[in-house]
This record gives structure tokens, C-alpha cells and sequence, in this order.
């Protein structure tokens, strides 16, 4: 199995654990706060990485500078407290089918970021394939359903933040290694929610007999292994290629919903979901691993090392 194959796997393991999030988020809404659960996640995520990124780092021997620390936090900030955050502030103010549209177009942010930080420019068949996700996500979440440009600004900002994360994040993994860069990130940034949740007078503790195994879901599933998965795929693929494929998470939300909520797919969504697979193909086909560069991997750290 070629490299291309085995970033585009773990991304599609990603996207398919995200996917699940809405799932399990529907049914938290009554006994936990957004920040609750942000913060109790991405901590959760963090402190199971932990052990695997301690051990990677005895064993190569890596030393983090108060500089890497503070990116770690910058990092944990863009994510886990502001993205996030926005995004779920987003759906008191518009439908959520809307915030999930804007949301998807990070990857279009994700070129832009690449383009400027990393010199990953965006073929023109790249480029139509992000068009033709975004528009086949519009067909499956229903389309633009809003009254106020409040709810719509606010999943825009989440969007630019997270294409900003990633590419942020995929720097630092070629540094450090993503066991460490997701382990580190996460506490720094469900401790900071933790905080906000203080600073608000929210209830600091809001596990149940009735939520906990979701909540460890979240966190161990959806977070810490999500986002290992996330980085780990990147770090084999050209950038705005990877996360093109969360242009598929509105599809295997669509399933998901299908089969445990009962909701049907109708033909918007069948036409977006055959736009989607055909902007993957588009995306997929031009992609390039790393620009060309031949790259290894530790199989433990995932962490990439160029060959002289």
C-alpha cells in the first residue's frame, strides 16, 4: 500500500470518528454545556495521548523549549477554545445544516494557509474539486437556512480557525511528532475551556450516570485518536488534499443519522453525495505526497523525516 493510500485511510478514520460527533453531541444537550464538553474532551483526548507522547519523547530524545510550549497553547487555543467554541455557538443563531456548510469549506482556508505558510500551492483540478465539495455539501446538509448573518459569521470564523489550526498543526507535527503535538494541545486547551467555564460560574463537573460513557467516547475516540488520525494522514499528503475529504463528513453524518436517528436521505442529499465522491476524485487524483519530497516515517511517532 502506497503512502498516498495509507494518509488518505487514516483521514477517512478521522472523518468518519468526527462524524459520529453529532451523533452523541444531540443527545448531551440537555445535561451538559458546550464548554463542558469541549473542555472535558479535548483534557480526556490529551491525558489518554499522554503516556504515548511522553514514551516517544524519552525515546527520541526530544526536548521542547518554552517556545514549543507556548505554540502547544496556541495551538490548544485555535482549536479546542476558539474554533470549536464557535462553531457550537453558531447553531443558537442559525440552523445547524448552515453552520455545517460553512464549517466544510475549511478546507478552501486550509489552501489559502498552505499556499502563504507551507509553499503547497493548489493545482487548478484541486481547486474545481473544492468547489464541487462545497457545493455537494449544500446539496446534503438542505442548503443556506439563516436569519441572521450572526450564526453564518460565526461558523465562517470557526471555518478560518480550524484551516488555520491545521496548517499550524502540521507545521509543529514535523518538529515534534503529532503523539506529542496532539497530546500537549488538547490539555492546554480543555484546561483553558476549563477556565472560561470558571470565569462564566457554569457548573465545573457535569458528568452523569447517564452521559459519562458518551463524554469518554468524545474524548477517547472522537478527540484522541480523531485528531492523531488527522495529522498522522497529513503528514503523508499535500495538505489542502487531506482535508479535502471533510467533504465527507456530511455524508457519513447522513448515514449515521440515517441509522440511528431514523432521518431520511433524501434526493438532495443522494445528489450531494455523488458531488462530494466526485470532488474527491478531482482532489485525490492531483495530490502529491508532500510535493514530491521522499519522506519516512516513524511508525510510532508518525513523525515525518526527509531523506537527504
Amino acid at each position: 500500500m502506497t503512502k498516498k493510500m495509507q494518509g488518505y485511510l487514516w483521514l477517512f478514520l478521522t472523518i468518519f470518528l468526527f462524524s459520529t460527533y453529532e451523533i452523541i453531541g444531540h443527545t448531551l444537550t440537555s445535561s451538559t454545556t458546550t464548554m463542558f464538553v469541549n473542555a472535558f474532551r479535548f483534557l480526556m483526548g490529551g491525558l489518554v495521548l499522554l503516556p504515548f507522547a511522553l514514551a516517544y519523547i524519552r525515546k527520541n530524545h526530544v526536548k521542547l523549549s518554552k517556545k514549543d510550549y507556548l505554540q502547544l497553547m496556541a495551538l490548544g487555543l485555535l482549536n479546542a477554545v476558539l474554533s470549536m467554541n464557535l462553531l457550537q455557538l453558531s447553531f443558537n443563531y442559525t440552523a445547524a445544516s448552515t453552520s455545517a456548510i460553512l464549517f466544510s469549506t475549511n478546507p478552501l482556508f486550509v489552501a489559502i494557509f498552505s499556499s502563504l505558510l507551507l509553499k503547497e500551492k493548489p493545482s487548478k483540478s484541486q481547486l474545481f474539486g473544492l468547489f464541487l465539495g462545497i457545493l455537494g455539501s449544500v446539496f446534503v446538509t438542505g442548503g443556506f437556512k439563516t436569519s441572521s448573518l450572526i450564526g453564518p459569521l460565526l461558523a465562517l470564523s470557526a471555518a478560518i480557525l480550524f484551516g488555520f489550526y491545521t496548517v499550524s498543526g502540521k507545521n509543529s507535527t514535523k518538529r515534534l511528532g503529532s503523539l506529542v503535538v496532539n497530546s500537549f494541545s488538547f490539555i492546554f486547551g480543555g484546561s483553558i475551556n476549563w477556565i472560561f467555564l470558571a470565569i462564566n460560574n457554569e457548573p465545573l463537573w457535569q458528568v452523569t450516570s447517564d452521559n459519562w460513557l458518551k463524554l469518554l467516547y468524545l474524548g477517547i475516540f472522537v478527540t484522541g485518536i480523531a485528531y492523531y488520525a488527522y495529522f498522522t494522514g497529513l503528514s503523508s499528503l499535500n495538505t489542502t488534499a487531506g482535508s479535502s475529504v471533510f467533504f465527507v463528513k456530511p455524508v457519513f453524518a447522513s448515514i449515521l443519522a440515517w441509522i440511528f436517528l431514523s432521518e431520511a436521505i433524501t434526493w438532495n442529499k443522494a445528489i450531494g453525495i455523488v458531488i462530494i465522491l466526485l470532488a474527491m476524485k478531482f482532489v485525490m487524483a492531483s495530490s502529491t505526497i508532500k510535493d514530491g519530497s521522499d519522506i519516512k516515517k516513524d511508525s510510532l511517532s508518525q513523525k515525518p523525516t526527509l531523506n537527504s
